[in-house]
């Protein structure tokens, strides 16, 4: 049975929430709960925007909430407020969110096999805090958070690890590392977890979770 992705990997780049961790949908509520009392309309709208755009760091978030959602001027005290109360939030969310099925079997199986590397849009220092309280950060070869962009890590990773674009696998599940993929030129898998909104081209090679991976990438290992 032929494959969706042919060619082997030779560098696996992954997204954190929603693909290594079932996190995601409990950073959205996070958002949400953020603006508990506002309008409702106006926090189904946020919860739509995160749904979109998982990828993107919370600040920047934050940011576009305040302006583009909320019609308020972007104040730098609010926004770190925000920052901070949703930090508080999604903490302990992190430390006990159950790995995303498939991921924890996957990464074992490719460590040392494959050069992995995760990129986030959660914050940096963050993102490698959960890394070292989950006991994960030997999988990766490097790890990334905001404010660096996708785009800009994955052109870093593929310079690193002299790497044809066509060579890598990018794992996400939202446009943000999509978009980068496209237009660096890297296959993309998506993970659409069951009931999740399904915001990828018709022509993308989708999977409810990890434990499909094997079903659709050709490993040579």
């Amino acid at each position: 049975m032929a494959k969706a992705f042919e060619r082997s990997p030779k560098v696996i780049i992954f997204d954190f929430d929603g693909v290594v961790l079932d996190s995601a949908q409990a950073k959205t509520m996070a958002f949400a709960q953020c603006y508990h009392g506002e309008d409702k309309e106006k926090i189904a709208e946020v919860i739509r925007y995160q749904e979109r755009h998982g990828g993107i760091g919370r600040q920047q978030k934050f940011e576009y909430f305040e302006e583009h959602v909320f019609g308020r001027t972007v104040d730098p005290k609010k926004i770190m407020q925000l920052c901070d109360q949703f930090a508080s939030i999604v903490d302990k969310a992190m430390v006990e969110a159950p790995f995303v099925p498939g991921a924890a079997q996957l990464l074992e199986r490719l460590l040392g096999r494959i050069p992995l590397h995760v990129v986030s849009g959660m914050p940096d220092a963050d993102l490698k805090a959960v890394l070292r309280r989950r006991g994960l950060e030997h999988y990766f070869a490097s790890a990334a958070g905001s404010p660096k962009t996708k785009l800009a890590e994955f052109r870093r990773i593929l310079r690193s690890e002299e790497c044809d674009p066509k060579d890598a696998l990018a794992v996400g599940d939202s446009r943000t590392e999509f978009d980068a993929s496209l237009e660096l030129g890297i296959p993309f898998l998506a993970v659409v977890a069951q009931g999740a909104p399904d915001f990828f081209p018709s022509d993308v090679t989708r999977c409810q979770d990890l434990t499909e991976f094997d079903t659709l990438v050709a490993l040579r290992i």
